[in-house]
């Protein structure tokens, strides 16, 4: 068994077969695991000193 998410209810983890699970992945169905492909986000930005000194004048 396997634990997937779908494009249908991505929020909610499903318990497939085998079977179930190429069928999910023929249809398009299947939802990527953020750590199996996409990269963690970058940090925010911070404000930079030019900014800074244009609040000055």
């Amino acid at each position: 068994m396997r634990t997937v998410r779908t494009t249908i209810q991505p929020h909610v983890d499903v318990e497939v077969d085998d079977a179930e699970y190429l069928d999910l992945e023929r249809q398009g169905l299947l939802v990527s695991r953020p750590s199996d492909s996409t990269p963690a986000a970058a940090p925010a930005k911070t404000p930079t000193p030019a900014k800074a000194k244009e609040a000055d004048r």
